[in-house]
């Protein structure tokens, strides 16, 4: 395989986002558009070097040229499903924009037909390619941590609705939580292994936008909590908000029974700087640094290791240069679809808790 040939469906924002990762990432050929309007589709295909023969409208007729290889879905939330499920079955790998879906059903079908059809199909949550989260994860495979026994994963937009698709329940599926929050909850549960849910008690709210004529349309939550309830015991709290009256919520840390990390650094909170530490520092090529964190456990001293030197990552990029290296070798998800949709689950828990005003049982579905 020369480039990879690319197809991308959706020509919004985003699917500018793409084109632009691909080209960073090299080895990938843009070949074919497509988008509900004709015109759109036109236009796209006339920026970005695409024949105009290879300009579609209906997703069906870009998948019968043999040459595409893989496909961008790039439309609004609610409808990833068709064109991620018809590509995966015509024998084609897909990168989905994040969400993987606005809702757990959507999500169910494109897994199963990821499975089925044995092709790749990635979901574009960049975070996860960021330097410290990939080393955090690092430190929990290593042991280092011990068992992580609570998590919490914030992120906090104190004034920062958006416009557009983002708003309405129609095209987006929710708000806050599938837009921006799909990245803390996915981040938590990467580190975390991904763990299973089984209860979620959860609050949304949109109290702000509803005090503000330029919202008088929008039927979409700007802030939600929950607390996450895993089957091995685990727990989990997370919080996100478009419009908040705070600062912030907080930031992402995680427990472990020997140590605990805090994401931004990282920063591990352990006894010591143990040899098992320093080897795995050594081995990314980064500094530490041991500070006294003021406080004793049985008169053992309690520290922070400090890592210094984590690279600056175009997080786009790296996550298309994965893709791409995955669908060369018909290998796996870097991302795992099925991870993923543990976020879906849990998404779905909060809304439904919220519904009822109690905890919730999460569905486990069968795949």
């Amino acid at each position: 395989m020369d480039k990879i040939k690319v197809g991308i469906v959706g020509t919004g924002g985003i699917s500018r986002a793409h084109r632009s990762a691909y080209e960073k990432a090299g080895g990938f050929e843009l070949v074919a558009v497509c988008d509900i309007f004709e015109d759109k589709a036109i236009q796209a295909a006339e920026e970005w070097g695409v024949p105009k023969r290879h300009a579609f409208t209906s997703v069906e007729k870009m998948l019968e040229l043999d040459e595409i290889d893989t496909v961008s879905v790039c439309t609004y939330n609610q409808a990833h499903r068709d064109p991620t499920v018809k590509a995966l079955e015509a024998g084609k790998h897909v990168f989905c924009e994040k969400p993987m879906a606005a809702t757990l059903e959507d999500a169910i079908a494109m897994v199963r037909a990821a499975k089925a059809s044995g092709k790749i199909l990635q979901i574009g949550i960049h975070s996860t390619f960021s330097s410290d989260l990939q080393f955090a994860r690092k430190l929990v495979d290593a042991g280092v941590t011990g068992d992580i026994y609570y998590a919490e994963t914030c992120g906090t937009r104190r004034r920062g609705i958006p416009g557009g698709t983002f708003t309405s329940k129609k095209t987006a599926g929710a708000g806050a939580i599938v837009d921006i929050g799909i990245y803390n909850m996915h981040n938590a549960l990467y580190v975390m292994g991904y763990p299973k849910p089984v209860r979620v008690s959860a609050i949304t709210a949109d109290y702000l936008a509803e005090q503000n004529p330029r919202w008088k349309d929008m039927d979409v939550e700007e802030f939600g909590a929950a607390f996450v309830r895993f089957e091995d015991s685990r727990v989990m709290l997370f919080k996100i908000s478009w419009a908040v009256h705070q600062n912030s919520l907080g930031g992402t840390f995680f427990l472990g029974k020997q140590a605990g990390i805090s994401l931004g650094g990282p920063i591990v909170h352990i006894d010591e700087m143990t040899d098992q530490i320093q080897k795995l520092a050594d081995s990314e090529g980064l500094a530490t640094e041991v500070k006294n964190a003021g406080q004793s456990w049985q008169q053992e001293e309690m520290v922070d290791v400090h890592f210094s030197g984590l690279p600056s990552i175009d997080v786009w990029e790296a996550q298309m240069t994965a893709f791409g290296k995955a669908v060369r070798i018909n290998g796996v998800s870097p991302i795992p679809p099925e991870g993923v949709l543990t976020t879906n689950m849990i998404m779905d828990g909060i809304f439904r808790s919220q519904q009822l005003g109690q905890e919730v049982a999460v569905d486990i579905p069968e795949i």
